[in-house]
């Protein structure tokens, strides 16, 4: 049996950006993405997407939604005072729960809003009211070195993104500035 604290075989950067990609191939898949770009290297990552960005005035029993969403494991609401919110905040909060350092950037036609985590707490917020043509979301960070402390297994994760064009051919998906695209039948 090996000692969990010594062991360091899991690639928790390989598992936050994948599943920050399969946040965005959902916003794809209900037709409002079309590109997803990766990037990573060691313990950090960025993914981002083109599609409709977090919504930036939504709030939950009066506090906003995106910080809801995020830091939520520990949110103080009392059982009663829950709200509805959609199943991917689990996964946000312990994504943040994860890194040392975390940004979100949702980007939306009439704003963009910049949020700024460490040690999985808010350290800064920022709206910016301008317009713009591109909307969608950046997440980025560094997973924490006590969680991990090797960098990431880069080929597993691209061999893993390699399989996102093969089910979804109309997504255009960059890892480390690279298009992927699925491996044509001769390459099997």
């Amino acid at each position: 049996m090996t000692d969990a604290s010594t062991s360091d075989s899991h690639d928790i950067t390989g598992s936050v950006v994948r599943a920050l990609v399969l946040y965005s191939l959902a916003e794809f898949q209900s037709g409002h993405s079309t590109t997803i770009r990766v990037n990573a290297a060691e313990r950090s990552f960025s993914v981002e997407d083109d599609g409709r960005g977090h919504a930036i005035e939504r709030t939950v029993a009066g506090s906003p939604y995106l910080k809801f969403v995020y830091t939520h494991l520990d949110y103080p609401f009392a059982p009663a005072q829950g709200a509805q919110i959609q199943l991917q905040g689990i996964g946000m909060s312990l994504i943040n729960a994860l890194c040392c350092e975390l940004t979100v950037t949702a980007r939306r036609q009439d704003a963009t809003l910049r949020m700024s985590f460490r040690g999985g707490s808010l350290c800064d917020q920022r709206l910016f009211e301008v317009k713009s043509e591109g909307t969608g979301n950046t997440i980025s960070g560094t997973v924490d070195s006590q969680f991990q402390k090797r960098g990431l297994h880069t080929q597993k994760l691209q061999q893993w993104l390699l399989e996102v064009p093969a089910a979804s051919p109309s997504l255009k998906l960059f890892f480390n500035g690279q298009e992927m695209h699925a491996p044509s039948q001769s390459d099997v």
